[in-house]
């Protein structure tokens, strides 16, 4: 089985996870991450982690490796989307259809098609839904969070709505995550209250194909704190230093290290109420005599250049030592290393018998909690949410209304003080963690739910396995190429139907989509595999015309099309074109009135658009039709680029075609056949063994030349 995992934005690597740098390298690159670990253990599964390649000084030079193995099955696959530069999840929506293309033709590059798509957060799912368009792959969601839950939150917070969806993006996040819904196989949730909860407000939900599947932990770090006690030889002096290291950071805040900690390890996130917990240990001297306060809230070097939320968070906390007078009293560090000091943070808290507290109103799930009880850490947490789960499962922390600051600050003194409750409490959580939320137990059944939706996936045609099988691509213009003599066209037509296995068949006109569909169907000509319509600027395939977005964002580069109107109002040589279709999203078009001098009108349109309005593309065919395209549209180009997305060889394509708008199709090095009935201009092209002028017109011609290029008889 060859699974396909996908999880974009953040900050991915196999070692040293740079966990809390930022929002978006959090729990979720962490689950992406393991998983891959264990999958690769499995003799008979191959999986790729696809995310974004990163080429950024400000990060290190893991991120911009195309490939990272893991262990024997496993890689780790960057490819580009959205330039180089590292940039929030927020940022990348507008890039999501590079990404897609990319994943397409790595996987035609390595000639192996996933089994199994597996999409982490609504960026991938976008993803996944795109390839499902062209690949009969079964699809699995991850949400790890949801976008109507944050939007919930972020009105409560008195979010505006130019921020909710200039900054957010919220809607298209929401949106791709019920279209996800929508379409898996398989959705896979941590805890029975996501299930249950989280995904009720979406429309899409389908309880029928959610599988609750708690996550692993790697119980090799997050060991017992006794084990430092009984001389545990598997402790390495890595771990040991590590401990040591917090020690001396934590020194510097402390003025008694003797007492127990009151634990808080999170990301600077308002959601994570840190400043509730401060104020509740800051107004009670019990608890301030009792034990220190240790804030872990992600890693910093300068406030004032975060975010503005962590911003926002880590001054209140500044704000609030200062307020209670907590010298001495709160640690708040500002750096550890994820992989090796967390584990020791929870270590030396649970040595000084103290506890993990959060005071988070709501938990999706709550991996924290299960970090500390592994280590045997007990916990106070929320009474909502998946945190419910953990508990349940391993009876190793106590729950509470957050809310009530006065049960908080009860539960946590109890529990400081009752020795018995505390050992009870420890020693459940190190023996029933390892029981439930092991990977081991997560991968096996992660796979048997993997195995079960491939078998009850009935393969279907798909738009991929039509252009892997066939070995030549025709590529005709329609007008004067396809049409005007019946007789010649009904035998091109008999020849396309009894080459259909090996030969595709694809059309390149200066129509619109639909006026393309209606005068091919007037002459009775198969449904094209492939439509580049509106002179290169739209691709779309099949008989659902499907639209290929990828080449929509590969082309609106630098495309200004409002511009370009403003700057030729002015020629009393041109009409805009008005009939419905002829102005595209990527296209401009003009007809050209009679009696003009259209070498010194051409001349004379670059000049005034070399100015102010991006890079074109300039076709005039007939010396009566003017198409501005942007730069890197045209018939040619977009064959080239569906060579490279469906890695068709170039020596395998054919175009036809009679007008000069057809010219970027001859000029690609691509084999073509120019009709015998071409327009005068084409006539200074030079016959080459890849350029074939036939001798008969129109469709006739395009047979003379698949047999001259030895497609067809």
């Amino acid at each position: 089985m060859y699974i396909a995992i996908i999880n974009i934005h953040g900050l991915v690597r196999s070692e040293h996870i740079e966990m809390g740098r930022d929002a978006d390298t959090g729990g979720q690159t962490r689950y992406a991450v393991d998983l891959v670990k264990e999958l690769a253990k499995h003799q008979d599964v191959e999986v790729d982690l696809f995310t974004r390649l990163i080429k950024d000084a400000r990060h290190d030079a893991d991120y911009a490796k195309s490939i990272e193995p893991i262990g024997e099955g496993g890689r780790i696959v960057r490819l580009s989307c959205g330039g180089n530069a590292y940039v929030r999840k927020e940022l990348l929506w507008p890039h999501l259809d590079e990404y897609v293309d990319n994943l397409i033709s790595f996987f035609r590059t390595q000639k192996k098609i996933p089994d199994i798509l597996h999409a982490h957060y609504a960026d991938a799912a976008y993803v996944a839904n795109e390839l499902a368009a062209y690949f009969d792959i079964p699809l699995v969601f991850t949400g790890h969070s949801l976008g109507r839950n944050k939007l919930e939150y972020l009105k409560e917070q008195n979010t505006s709505e130019d921020k909710l969806n200039q900054y957010y993006h919220i809607q298209t996040r929401i949106q791709n995550e019920e279209k996800i819904l929508e379409k898996a196989d398989l959705v896979i949730t941590s805890t029975e209250y996501e299930k249950e909860s989280l995904y009720a407000p979406y429309e899409k939900r389908n309880l029928s194909v959610m599988q609750v599947i708690p996550p692993g932990l790697d119980l090799a770090s997050f060991f017992p704190y006794y084990h430092y006690e009984i001389q545990d030889p598997s402790i390495t002096e890595e771990m040991k230093h590590a401990q040591y290291s917090m020690i001396k950071e934590l020194e510097r805040f402390l003025t008694t290290m003797d007492k127990p900690f009151i634990l808080a390890l999170c990301r600077p996130d308002g959601r994570k109420n840190i400043d509730q917990l401060i104020e509740i240990y800051g107004k009670s001297q019990r608890l301030q005599a009792l034990a220190n306060l240790v804030i872990v809230a992600g890693i910093r070097d300068d406030i004032s250049t975060m975010e503005e939320g962590e911003k926002q968070v880590l001054t209140d906390m500044l704000l609030l030592m200062d307020r209670y007078d907590l010298y001495g009293k709160m640690a708040i560090p500002k750096h550890h290393n994820p992989d090796s000091d967390v584990p020791e943070i929870y270590r030396l808290a649970a040595m000084k018998r103290g506890l993990f507290v959060s005071t988070a109103a709501l938990e999706n799930f709550g991996l924290t909690f299960i970090e500390a009880s592994a280590v045997g850490l007990p916990f106070v947490g929320t009474n909502k949410g998946g945190v419910q789960d953990i508990q349940k499962n391993c009876e190793s922390g106590i729950l509470v209304d957050i809310g009530d600051h006065k049960h908080v600050e009860q539960t946590i003194h109890d529990l400081l003080t009752d020795a018995n409750l505390w050992d009870t409490l420890s020693h459940n959580g190190v023996e029933r963690t390892r029981t439930v939320y092991n990977w081991e137990a997560h991968a096996e059944r992660y796979l048997h739910a993997l195995k079960s939706i491939k078998t009850d996936k009935t393969p279907l045609p798909t738009l991929e396995k039509r252009l892997g099988s066939i070995k030549h691509l025709v590529v005709c213009d329609i007008d004067n190429t396809l049409t005007t003599d019946q007789a010649s066209a009904q035998r091109l037509i008999a020849a396309l139907k009894e080459h259909h296995q090996h030969l595709g068949f694809a059309v390149a006109t200066g129509r619109n989509i639909d006026s393309a569909l209606s005068i091919l169907k007037q002459y009775g000509y198969p449904n094209p595999d492939i439509l580049i319509t509106s002179v290169g600027s739209e691709i779309h395939y099949g008989k659902q015309t499907m639209p290929d977005k990828g080449w929509a964002h590969y082309i609106k580069r630098a495309w200004k099309p409002k511009a370009i109107m403003d700057a030729l109002q002015e020629f009393k040589e041109l009409e805009l074109q008005t009939e419905e279709g002829a102005q595209r999203t990527y296209k401009v078009s003009y007809t050209v009135k009679a009696g003009v001098d259209t070498a010194l009108l051409v001349k004379n349109i670059k000049e005034a658009l070399h100015k102010g309005s991006g890079k074109q593309h300039i076709i005039l065919s007939h010396d009566t039709y003017l198409d501005i395209l942007p730069y890197r549209a045209g018939k040619g180009n977009a064959i080239l680029y569906l060579a490279w997305k469906w890695g068709i060889a170039e020596q395998d394509i054919v175009t036809a075609g009679d007008s000069e708008n057809d010219r970027d199709m001859f000029t690609k090095g691509l084999s073509s056949i120019i009709v015998a009935n071409h327009e005068k201009s084409l006539a200074k092209l030079r016959r080459t063994k890849h350029r074939f002028f036939a001798s008969k017109a129109e469709a006739a011609g395009v047979l003379e030349g698949l047999s001259h290029f030895g497609i067809i008889e």
